[in-house]
């Protein structure tokens, strides 16, 4: 039988030109290290080299907005346009091996979605990575509505990435690295709530959107109510909407819920390369899926066929669309 297919859907990647800045009041640990990720996040060549000695067949580049941006500035859209520049001429590298999420500030409205389609387009890149919130929206406000709905337009998903809430993060330093994560993944599983309470999720059958394992629960939360049972693997297929979660962490028990939950064919293997603790690699990839008791095809599904579904799965949308794609 042929060796599985290896996908890392969640690796920062950035434009030498832009610092990688680190998450906003980081904790103590993530900054001592920041100097030497933010290097790695800058470096291509490292990155390819790692993945193939690793034995990822596929890496998914990102770099979300606040990677980039101070916190409580907004990404200028010039700075969008380079980022998305370079990351088209990155990929194009190493064309079988890489692929691209547009950086897209999707609170910006319809200047942030004439950006998304022109690097779906024009650039050719494979989807867009936004900030799942800002402190003070949450990613079904009606300002990223243009962005998403150019998204399930086009097929492409959106990676939405935790941020770092100045106020949680305050109120959680004195738990230091876990506090950093549950502000971040309290944001983020916030974010995934509010498509569903926001209607974005009824509203976008198209849509495919890709939450981090920090993120869970509120899918956890969403999937025991009545209207949130359509996130899951149980929704008839004519109902559901497509959220993915990534591995993030490679915890086999966490992978199982995942899959239980949504369906092998909605779980993606994702590292946070290069500022997560455990990194992706063949051998810990094969492993943690064994672990979690995923059958050979759920494995498959899970250690990269999704998500080289999602990253190839543009397409052009209908004439007649309403949306900012035509105008």
């Amino acid at each position: 039988m042929p060796s599985m297919f290896v996908a890392d859907f969640h690796t920062h990647y950035a434009c030498p030109a832009y610092s990688a800045l680190p998450p906003h009041q980081a904790a103590p640990e993530l900054a001592r290290r920041w100097g030497v990720l933010a290097r790695r996040i800058a470096d291509l060549d490292g990155l390819l080299a790692e993945a193939g000695r690793r034995g990822v067949d596929l890496r998914v580049l990102s770099a979300p907005p606040a990677l980039l941006t101070p916190h409580g500035e907004r990404t200028h859209p010039d700075d969008m346009r380079r980022l998305n520049d370079h990351l088209a001429e990155a990929v194009a590298t190493a064309p079988q091996r890489l692929r691209g999420l547009a950086t897209i500030d999707a609170f910006a409205g319809d200047r942030a979605a004439e950006e998304a389609v022109r690097a779906i387009r024009e650039l050719g890149l494979s989807g867009l990575v936004v900030d799942c919130a800002t402190d003070g929206q949450l990613l079904g406000a009606a300002q990223a509505r243009p962005t998403l709905t150019v998204a399930a337009e086009l097929g492409v998903p959106v990676f939405a990435h935790p941020i770092s809430p100045a106020a949680m993060t305050l109120a959680f330093a004195g738990l230091g690295r876990f506090g950093t994560s549950l502000a971040r993944g309290t944001m983020n599983a916030a974010a995934l709530l509010s498509l569903l309470a926001d209607g974005v999720l009824a509203e976008l059958p198209g849509l495919h959107v890709v939450f981090p394992m920090l993120g869970v629960a509120g899918l956890s939360l969403a999937a025991a109510t009545d209207e949130g049972q359509r996130i899951t693997a149980a929704a008839p297929a004519s109902q559901r909407a497509h959220v993915y979660l990534d591995t993030m962490g490679f915890v086999p028990a966490a992978i199982r819920f995942a899959t239980d939950l949504l369906g092998a064919d909605h779980v993606l293997v994702g590292g946070d390369w290069p500022i997560g603790a455990r990194e992706t690699s063949r051998e810990r990839v094969e492993t943690a899926l064994t672990q979690a008791g995923l059958d050979e095809a759920e494995r498959r599904l899970v250690a990269g066929a999704n998500a080289l579904r999602l990253v190839d799965a543009r397409c052009v949308p209908a004439r007649n669309s309403s949306s900012v794609i035509t105008r």
